[in-house]
């Protein structure tokens, strides 16, 4: 039976990183974020779903996520609306994911809100990646479109760190250097090679 591991962590904590070095050591990973993006993209499900809620978006390449997020904020759109037409689509393509990869001993899925939107239920393992509140904020800073009041929003839709490491079967601070990181990461993999 396949493992499913998930990496959690708050935004700009290094989730990406973690989920890079599993995939360099040979494991597949199914990323929400960028399962987003590809939904978002002019005639795909997503985008048709989102924009015969709200036309307003309707874009020539992509649903332009600036732009929502300004919408959000000025309540012109309504955030759970467009929630509940994503996360099918998402939970869709996850399952097909798993599907495609049933001969995989370990699979990783990288999930931003994981304990927001429930995965942890589904899953076997959760890893939760931190840092330092002075490293959180540098990455962030060094994003494009990242300014302090957008940092605020999104930390605010998320669990905290401390509740998110408590719940975690795994963690991995980032602060340390990458090689250290990654050694991490194939110890990981070898406790569940050996205990899944």
């Amino acid at each position: 039976m396949t493992i499913k591991i998930g990496i959690t962590g708050s935004i700009g904590m290094g989730k990406t990183t973690v989920a890079l070095f599993f995939k360099k050591n040979g494991i597949k990973v199914w990323n929400a974020d960028s399962e987003v993006h590809e939904l978002y993209k002019n005639g795909n499900e997503g985008y048709k779903k989102i924009t015969s809620i709200y036309p307003q978006l309707k874009n020539e390449i992509e649903i332009n996520r600036k732009k929502v997020s300004l919408l959000i904020k000025q309540k012109k759109i309504d955030l759970k609306k467009i929630e509940k037409a994503i996360h099918p689509l998402l939970k869709l393509s996850r399952l097909k994911f798993i599907q495609k990869n049933q001969k995989e001993n370990i699979l990783v899925f990288e999930i931003p809100l994981l304990y927001e939107t429930g995965a942890n239920k589904w899953l076997d393992y959760i890893l939760s990646v931190y840092c330092s509140y002075e490293t959180q904020m540098k990455r962030l800073s060094e994003r494009k479109n990242f300014d302090k009041k957008k940092i605020s929003y999104l930390l605010s839709k998320q669990i905290s760190v401390m509740e998110k490491n408590k719940k975690a079967n795994f963690l991995i601070n980032t602060d340390q250097e990458k090689i250290d990181i990654e050694n991490e990461v194939k110890k990981i993999i070898n406790f569940l090679e050996k205990n899944g």
